[in-house]
């Protein structure tokens, strides 16, 4: 859990892994996940390992266990003061 982490992923699998953690560590978990998720990245887990409150990790449910990177919203801005100005 502690080694470094240097790049972005569109999709991260993480099924039945996470049941044998912590809820301690599943928080710690969910967090890297999110910060290495490139916006509109998903994050697939298992059946039993519901992310509660999964905003709080930037991530939207998509699907059953499939959960959406969100985009920043002042990464939306800026893209959004590009196209005008």
């Amino acid at each position: 859990m502690a080694d470094p982490v240097d790049e972005l992923f569109d999709l991260i699998v993480c099924r039945n892994v996470l049941i044998y953690f912590t809820n301690q560590a599943k928080q710690y978990l969910y967090g890297t996940f999110s910060r290495v998720l490139k916006p509109g990245g998903i994050l697939f887990v298992g059946s039993t390992e519901q992310i509660f409150h999964p905003e709080n990790y930037q991530l939207k449910p998509a699907e059953p266990f499939f959960y959406e990177k969100q985009v920043a919203p002042q990464i939306v801005q800026a893209k959004k003061q590009e196209k005008e100005g």
